[in-house]
C-alpha cells in the first residue's frame, strides 16, 4: 500500500473552468490632446504670401494599448489530497462494515457465504470446488469481523490494541483475496450483504479521507464531524450540482477503491490509474 512520510495516499490536481472578469490589453483609437505643427500662410513685409508653421494643441486620434475588463474562461486548478487513514479511522471503517453487514442480514439480504452455499447445493455457474473455496473465505472473514467487533467492546489495553491492528490487517488482506477470486462472476454478488457493506466502507473512506489543499492548508472536502454529517454534506453538494464535485468525484472514487483493494500500490500505480481515467480507458 502506498504511503508517504506526510501521511498521504495520493495528491492530484483537477481543473475547473470558471468565467472571470480580467483586465486585458486592447489596442484602440484614443482621442488625445497633442501639440502639432500646423502650416499657415501670411503676407511678408513685401506684401507677398509666405508659408510658415505654428505649433498648436489639438485633439487627435492615435492607437494606444488600454486596459479593458473582459469576460474570459480560465482553467482554475484545485489540489486534492487523499490522506492516509489513522489506525482509529481504519477501526471505525471496519466497525461500519460489521454494522452494515448485520443490518443487511437482519433485513434478509443474503451474505456471499450464504449465496455460495446455495450454489454449491443446487449447482450453478460455479464449480463445487470454487464455490466451496469462496464460501470458506467468506466464513473466515465473518469470523474475523466477529472477533474484531467483540474486541472493540473490551478494554483499550495495549495488547487489545495490537490484536485489533492484526485483525484489521487480516480482514483487509482477505477482502482483497476475495475480490480477486470473484471478479468473473461479480454481477451475481452485487446485491449481497457483503457487497453493500463493502460499498459503505469505500464511501466512508471517500468522505473521511478526501481533503482539498487551500493555500498550503489541508481542509476536509466534505464538511461535518461524523460520517452521517459528511454524507449529508455530500448529498447537498450533489443536489446543488456542485461543479467541483462533478469534476473530482470519479477520480476520488477510483483512487479510494483502488487503494482499498490493493496490497502494494505505489505512487506510479496511482499516476497510471489517473492517466487511464483521463484517457477514458477505465
Amino acid at each position: 500500500m502506498y504511503t508517504k512520510s506526510n501521511k498521504e495516499i495520493y495528491r492530484f490536481k483537477v481543473f475547473l473552468e470558471k468565467e472571470v472578469e480580467k483586465e486585458v490589453d486592447v489596442e484602440k483609437d484614443v482621442e488625445v490632446e497633442k501639440e502639432v505643427e500646423v502650416e499657415k500662410t501670411r503676407k511678408n513685409k513685401d506684401g507677398l504670401k509666405e508659408k510658415y508653421t505654428e505649433t498648436q494643441v489639438k485633439k487627435v486620434k492615435e492607437k494606444q494599448i488600454v486596459k479593458e475588463l473582459r469576460k474570459t474562461t480560465d482553467k482554475v486548478d484545485h489540489v486534492f489530497v487523499i490522506k492516509q487513514p489513522t489506525r482509529r479511522e481504519m477501526e471505525e471503517a471496519d466497525m461500519e462494515y460489521s454494522i452494515e453487514m448485520s443490518r443487511c442480514v437482519k433485513q434478509g439480504v443474503l451474505t456471499k457465504a450464504m449465496l455460495m452455499n446455495k450454489y454449491t447445493d443446487t449447482g450453478g455457474m460455479l464449480s463445487e470446488k470454487d464455490a466451496k473455496a469462496l464460501s470458506e473465505l467468506y466464513g473466515r472473514l465473518g469470523e474475523l469481523q466477529t472477533d474484531f467487533t467483540n474486541l472493540n467492546m473490551k478494554s483499550q489495553s495495549k495488547a487489545n490494541e495490537e490484536k485489533r491492528k492484526e485483525l484489521s490487517e487480516q480482514m483487509a488482506q482477505l477482502r482483497r483475496t476475495i475480490a480477486t477470486a470473484e471478479t468473473s462472476f461479480s454481477a451475481l454478488l452485487n446485491h449481497t450483504a457483503d457487497t453493500r457493506a463493502q460499498n459503505k466502507v469505500v464511501t466512508w473512506y471517500l468522505l473521511s479521507l478526501t481533503n482539498i489543499d487551500r493555500d498550503g492548508k489541508l481542509e476536509p472536502f466534505f464538511s461535518g464531524e461524523t460520517f452521517e454529517e459528511k454524507k449529508d454534506s455530500f448529498y447537498k453538494m450533489e443536489e446543488e450540482e456542485d461543479a467541483l464535485l462533478s469534476v473530482v468525484y470519479d477520480k476520488i472514487t477510483a483512487f479510494i477503491s483502488f487503494w482499498y483493494f490493493s496490497t502494494s500500490a505505489t505512487e506510479e500505480d496511482f499516476k497510471e490509474l489517473e492517466k487511464d481515467i483521463e484517457e477514458g480507458t477505465v
